[in-house]
């Protein structure tokens, strides 16, 4: 019997000589990997030749590492990124917002009401009367005069193509923004740590750092980072389904060497020579073809719906104005009127609110006014125009009926929130899991690192048949049982010690626990490195989480083999027959020795310690291997070498941020591969276990579904755990109706992590392929980080909300408003032009002021979102009916009490009433309050906006708080919207009044429009006082 390994071709071949050349050339390494034909690598001498042309080592890694030798070999070979698509450029995003189907409307009919504008200007056509409601008001209307009037047309469908463009432009530069941030995020992802040996040493370098002649370490759960040449392995089985959509892992060889990026490790470890990377390997190749889609999250999508039915509201209103204005039209055009005119215009001009007998006694005096109906005298340009009007203000309706705010403020919301979580050490890769994670009711988390500092150390111990409750001395044992122990634990582990940290530590690279077994090494002062390397290691067995234990095989003197185990304390003491003593003498195992071990596994772990056995047994062939890995048993031989202690302390900040979940209606569950009492000790110390029940995964595996369901209950702890335990526990727990996060490291972790509402993976811990099957990564593996995401869930689902319940008012109103004026003939007192303004400011700096709200503590007193949550809550409906109701009630009130209730006055130019004033009444007579509705609709416009920005700030809180202005200060962002908003809608209508059909107001007025503004918030505040509506739609 011979113990086989990997055997390779060991063929030298010089770096300078010809064929080392042809070896190192590019496209030699090009044929070779496309080709993936072994006899092309025979051809080339083998992995080890190919190295040594590379200027390589298969055992060393690359012979030269300096800076200047990393740079040449990116030069050459090319560096370890992809070059993906370019993002689409400002001028792009503009040009796609500008293809939105009411975009293109209002564009169309904003061209054609200029036209029409100028063509009433140049050839003279005459100006339209202001519209007349359908009760008369003697002195409510004036006429305005035609220096006012004439030739301003064109300016209302210059000013909405305007804010078209502006709208456009906003849109692109949001959309812009939120490539960028995904980009920033995906290169975030993709920055992973590869394990690599370079100038005889091992080190930890970025992807991006890998280059070809990099001899790259692989385990279980390693994601391959570059293509490459196997140098040796054990048991490696690589999921290449990324690449060929075959699920089915494939097994890799001496006969099967080629590696390919992109691919995962699923079973097995491996060192292997890197020889194509970034865009010349497989999956750059690949990659370089993709356009990837991103998906909308669950939150969008339901949005989308409340955009749609609202969408359809406006649709309705819209409609019904446009049908209102044109049958009050019609009517009108069956109406006399007296018209004049000169011999310039083609059309005669209709004298606007002038009686028949003063039409008469007009047209007696100057010969050129008739009393007739405009049927009779019909002007088209003008006529024409009002219809234009009519449909530029009906469409206008349906641009500000359809919330496009509320996609940007998710947009918004999310970005801001995913930047925001890096810094709390959460990497999110699924912008879904952000808004999740608000909602989730069970928190499901591993122990080790997460709860735990994952700082490892052996305190204690059951060495040589008994107890130690410190460290033993080297002294304390004889030379054989000493080899024999440092053997098993420096042969059989994957760890390796790294450089020397700050406060007395050693960078551990891989598995912790292995770490800690290394450290104690080293404490009795043996180089592993030595040990490790002085064994003729046969083949390694990963560590498995069904088996719960690891193995090396190595051979011995003599043709034998030894085979090193560690794994589960009580699991090795089990399958041992024997025990080797101090003096090195392998006695029997007897059941009062055996309990003697167990209870002392117990005490340690009672007291929190991970306990690991270390054992080993003498193999003389292939089958006894096999029978040991797959079906131990006492009378197999096996010796235990010991039981090591190691305490991993819990993190201070762990209990209370356990104890903030419990009190935000979360339970939160540890899931651990540890001894139950292990588990039950850390439990307690840190808050989870309190007055609920513990169980072993075994035990929770035999029990039926519905049982499972019963225990899940009260059940707070999970020990010796698998990862089928930990899929089967998220199962029932979603068919409960539970929001499940779980979080996992290893491998075999990523079926869990998929099927769990938001996976949660570890950053330092966790394998490529668990972070690959998760939602968020936990880059600093803590507790408290997870506890942040929460927080930060249910910011973004309250900072929707906010703009949700602030924007429907917004709507509402304006539609109501609308519709109102237009059935009663008054025409739409918003302008469409002040709809598109209304529409730009409040949709879009809205959602930036609410959408960046930051998360507050008070946000963990509340209990989770439940999966049926409605979108708008009782105390939203509440808030936004009553600031609409009052809204709409002084809007209406200026539109049909005017003048009566409020005198508002305008002015016209010197000379058209009287010459001694630039300011007067506009009717002669001293009556009268507006000027062809505009200051009138001014006020409307100015007091509907300023309502609107007050309640901004109302908006901030959406459940029964009483102070709106907490925490104001401290959103930056939120003041500069206000302000900036505020100072925009004075310019609008103080200093660009014919851009926005406005009239300059006085302090009067002004102080009128603020009051009616500042009414929102003490309003807001006592509306707080009534009782949510039970109102249960959207």
């Amino acid at each position: 019997f011979t113990f086989t390994t990997h055997t390779m071709q060991t063929t030298k071949v010089h770096p300078e000589s010809e064929e080392g050349k042809n070896a190192a050339d590019l496209q030699k390494l090009h044929d070779l990997m496309e080709s993936k034909d072994k006899k092309n690598l025979d051809d080339l001498g083998g992995v080890q030749a190919l190295a040594q042309s590379l200027d390589s080592d298969i055992e060393g890694g690359l012979r030269s590492c300096t800076e200047d030798d990393i740079k040449f070999r990116m030069q050459t070979y090319g560096k370890n990124e992809m070059e993906r698509k370019p993002p689409p450029t400002i001028l792009a995003l503009f040009l796609e917002a500008m293809q939105d189907t009411t975009i293109i409307i209002l564009l169309f009919a904003a061209a054609v009401s200029i036209v029409f504008g100028v063509v009433i200007c140049v050839v003279h056509l005459g100006s339209a009367c202001p519209r007349q409601p359908l009760w008369k008001v003697d002195d409510s209307h004036a006429t305005e005069t035609e220096e006012e009037q004439n030739c301003i047309e064109w300016i209302e469908g210059l000013a909405v193509l305007v804010a078209c463009f502006i709208v456009g432009s906003v849109t692109a530069v949001n959309n812009y923004n939120k490539e960028q941030q995904f980009r920033k995020l995906q290169a975030k992802q993709d920055d992973l740590l590869i394990t690599v040996w370079r100038g005889g040493g091992v080190a930890q370098v970025s992807v991006a750092d890998v280059v070809v002649g990099d001899v790259v370490q692989l385990d279980t759960g390693s994601k391959i980072p570059a293509d490459g040449v196997l140098i040796k392995s054990s048991d490696l089985k690589v999921d290449e389904s990324s690449l060929t959509g075959e699920s089915v892992p494939v097994g890799k060889s001496q006969d099967k060497p080629f590696l390919l990026s992109g691919c995962s490790v699923v079973e097995g470890d491996a060192r292997y020579l890197v020889t194509a990377v970034g865009e010349r390997s497989e999956w750059g190749k690949i990659l370089s073809e993709l356009d990837t889609e991103r998906p909308d999250t669950p939150l969008q999508v339901k949005l989308a719906l409340v955009a749609e039915n609202v969408g359809k509201l406006g649709l309705f209103v819209a409609l019904a104005t446009f049908i209102s204005q044109m049958i009050i039209w019609l009517v009108s055009m069956n109406n006399k009127a007296c018209f004049h005119g000169t011999g310039g215009n083609l059309t005669k001009t209709e004298k606007c609110f002038a009686a028949q007998a003063e039409c008469e006694a007009w047209g007696a005096l100057h010969a050129n006014a008739t009393w007739t109906s405009k049927y009779d005298n019909f002007n088209a340009g003008v006529e024409l125009n009002k219809v234009i009007g009519f449909f530029i203000d009906s469409v206008t309706i349906i641009v500000v009926a359809i919330p496009e705010g509320l996609p940007l403020a998710v947009t918004i919301s999310l970005a801001y929130s995913v930047q925001r979580m890096q810094k709390d050490m959460n990497l999110v890769r699924v912008m879904a899991a952000c808004e999740t994670m608000g909602g989730a009711t069970n928190i499901c988390s591993d122990k080790t690192g997460t709860l735990t500092e994952n700082m490892m150390t052996v305190a204690q111990g059951y060495f040589a048949g008994r107890f130690w409750p410190q460290i033993p001395a080297k002294s304390d044992f004889s030379d054989r049982y000493f080899d024999s122990l440092a053997r098993a634990i420096a042969i059989n582990s994957r760890a390796e010690l790294g450089k020397e940290l700050p406060n007395d530590r050693t960078e551990v690279i891989g598995n912790k626990t292995e770490g800690a077994m290394l450290m104690f090494l080293r404490t009795l002062e043996v180089d592993y490195r030595k040990v490790r390397g002085a064994a003729d290691v046969a083949k390694m067995f990963p560590f498995s989480s069904a088996k719960k234990k690891m193995s090396a095989l190595v051979r011995a003197v003599g043709g034998e083999g030894l085979l090193f185990t560690k794994g589960a304390s009580e699991i090795i003491t089990e399958l041992c027959g024997q025990y080797m003593a101090q003096d090195g003498s392998v006695l029997a195992l007897d059941e009062g020795m055996r309990r003697d071990v167990l209870d002392h596994i117990s005490a340690m772990a009672g007291e929190g310690l991970r306990t690991i056995g270390v054992a080993y047994s003498a193999v003389p062939d292939v089958e006894a291997v096999q029978r040991l890995e797959d079906a131990p048993s006492k009378d197999m031989g096996v010796v235990l070498l010991g039981i090591v202690g190691i305490r991993d302390p819990p993190r201070k900040e762990v209990p209370e941020a356990v104890r903030r979940c419990q009190k935000a209606g979360i339970t939160v569950r540890m899931i651990t591969g540890d001894n139950l009492l292990t588990a039950k000790s850390i439990a307690k110390e840190i808050g989870i276990l309190t007055t609920g029940s513990a169980i072993e995964g075994p035990e929770f595996r035999r029990q039926s579904p519905e049982e499972q369901k019963e225990t899940l209950k009260t059940m707070q702890v999970m020990a010796r755990c698998s990862p089928q335990d930990k899929l089967t526990m998220v199962r029932r727990l979603k068919e409960m109706g539970e929001v499940v996060a779980v979080t996992g490291d290893g491998t075999n972790d990523a079926p869990a992590l998929k099927e769990a509402d938001v996976g949660l993976s570890m950053g330092i811990t966790g394998t490529p392929v668990a972070q690959e099957a998760s939602d968020i990564v936990i880059m600093d593996d803590n507790f408290s980080s997870i506890v942040k995401s929460v927080l930060w869930g249910r910011s973004v689902y309250d900072n929707i909300r906010r703009f949700l319940q602030f924007q429907l008012t917004v709507n509402v109103c304006a539609l109501v408003l609308c519709l109102m004026g237009a059935i009663t003939g008054f025409g739409t007192p918003l302008r469409p032009i002040h709809l598109l303004w209304v529409n730009l400011i409040m949709d879009t700096l809205a959602a930036l002021a609410l959408a960046t709200e930051l998360p507050t503590p008070d946000m963990l007193d509340r209990k989770p979102y439940g999966r049926t949550d409605l979108l708008i809550n009782g105390h939203m409906w509440r808030n936004l009916l009553i600031q609409a109701a009052y809204q709409i009630f002084f809007c209406l009130g200026i539109l049909y009490g005017s003048p009566k209730p409020i005198q508002f006055w305008d002015c016209v130019p010197k000379g058209h009433y009287s010459t001694t004033s630039d300011c007067v009444p506009v009717r002669g007579d001293g009556t009268g309050h507006d000027s062809a509705e505009s200051y009138r609709n001014t006020i409307i416009y100015n007091a509907f906006v300023w309502s609107q920005l007050f309640n901004e700030i109302n908006a901030r809180k959406i459940y029964n708080e009483l102070n709106p202005f907490e925490g104001v200060m401290g959103n930056t962002i939120f003041i500069g919207v206000l302000v900036v908003s505020a100072l925009l809608q004075f310019l609008t209508v103080q200093f660009i009044p014919k851009a926005f059909r406005t009239v300059p107001l006085d302090g009067d007025d002004w102080a009128i429009c603020l009051i009616l503004g500042f009414v929102s918030i003490p309003l807001g505040i006592l509306g707080r006082f009534l009782p949510p509506f039970n109102i249960k739609l959207m």
